[in-house]
């Protein structure tokens, strides 16, 4: 029986290597919400390595969904195509967050008896870190809030440069809308960080790293790599592996680095961590399989469910999950976060989010 729940329905079409960046985004995530719960020397080491995950996950997001958007709106960019492509982002993403949020909302207001009002609306409509700070009701969900407002801005917005400029190259306007989101987000920051004064944990955490108008060019970054492949493919996948070992020293560094010059790390890092991720791509895109049957399903297994993995692990488990078996002895504590945010997450996955990929699939043939 439990081998049936582990068991995943998979194409043999998959890039496994873009299936160990999102394994790879998903565990650093988990690691560092789970760390505390083993010893300081461990913790120590894991730092070193423990950089962004969530920087990972903008990146390859954009490059996915950004070779989708290229390919569709470079036959048409309509109305039609942009409710389409919303339709499809949206059956994708909503079902399973709204089905968390209700859960968390239930126990704030039946086991708390939190107030909480204030929350449905803002959550509902993915308002909670637009351009403020986030609340500490389920504040992971400050990276989802981001890919929506992209969902949503970017269609959009290369819409409305089209409607101007129809004369331009698709190829054009689409590095044009590019460009804009970086330069809008970095116009942001830099106002952040000269309004804000005085700059402390909470202004880098909730101003800088967790709104969406000061992160949304983290996913564009992904996209602009989508662009690099589809227009400039020889460019795309020149010197791949150099870029690779380049690209995953540069994110290291950065992480290792940042916080020792103010200017830099609220300015400068976060574009080029974004860029470093993007030199990764291509060496992972070509990336097919790997040889050893039993990893590449782990890390395809761990691929398919990094989304439900990503809603539960800290607000659902940390939080309300693990306090009910009331263990002091934090090794325990540790597998049992793993343990039951893989089993739940397996579950999520094949009863909820995989029946309404293939509802969508029927919908929108």
């Amino acid at each position: 029986m439990f081998k049936k729940l582990f068991l995943l329905p998979t194409s043999e079409q998959r890039t496994v290597g873009l299936d160990i960046l999102r394994t790879i985004a998903i565990l650093l995530v988990m690691i560092s919400h789970s760390k505390t719960y083993l010893p300081e020397n461990i913790q120590s080491f894991l730092s070193f390595f423990l950089i962004d995950g969530v920087a990972v996950f903008f990146v390859l997001s954009g490059f996915l969904i950004g070779r989708i958007m290229i390919k569709v709106f470079t036959k048409e960019i309509s109305f039609k195509q942009i409710f389409n492509f919303w339709a499809r982002r949206w059956l994708r993403t909503l079902p399973n967050y709204y089905f968390i949020l209700l859960i968390l909302i239930g126990l704030e207001g039946i086991v708390n008896n939190k107030d909480i009002t204030p929350y449905i609306f803002k959550y509902s409509f993915f308002l909670q870190n637009l351009y403020y700070p986030i609340v500490d009701f389920f504040p992971e969900s400050w990276s989802l809030a981001v890919e929506e407002w992209f969902y949503l801005v970017c269609p959009l917005l290369f819409f409305l440069i089209y409607s101007f400029v129809k004369k331009q190259s698709k190829k054009n306007i689409f590095f044009g809308g590019i460009l804009l989101v970086i330069l809008s987000a970095n116009i942001v920051r830099v106002y952040y960080y000269f309004d804000l004064g005085s700059k402390n944990y909470f202004t880098y955490d909730r101003y800088f790293v967790r709104q969406v108008i000061t992160r949304i060019d983290a996913i564009i970054y992904g996209v602009l790599a989508a662009w690099v492949y589809v227009y400039y493919p020889a460019i795309f996948n020149k010197n791949k592996v150099i870029n690779f070992i380049l690209g995953c020293i540069t994110i290291l560094l950065i992480h290792n680095f940042e916080s020792l010059y103010q200017p830099f790390q609220y300015l400068l890092s976060f574009s080029l961590t974004s860029i470093a991720i993007m030199l990764t791509l291509p060496f992972l895109n070509n990336m097919k399989q790997i040889k050893f049957k039993a990893l590449q399903y782990s890390i395809v297994h761990i691929s398919l469910i990094s989304y439900s993995m990503y809603l539960i692990n800290l607000s659902l488990v940390t939080f309300w999950i693990l306090p009910l078996f009331k263990i002091q002895t934090d090794f325990i504590n540790f597998f049992l976060f793993w343990g039951i945010t893989l089993v739940i997450s397996t579950i999520l996955y094949k009863k909820l989010e995989l029946p309404f990929l293939t509802l969508r699939d029927k919908i929108l043939k």
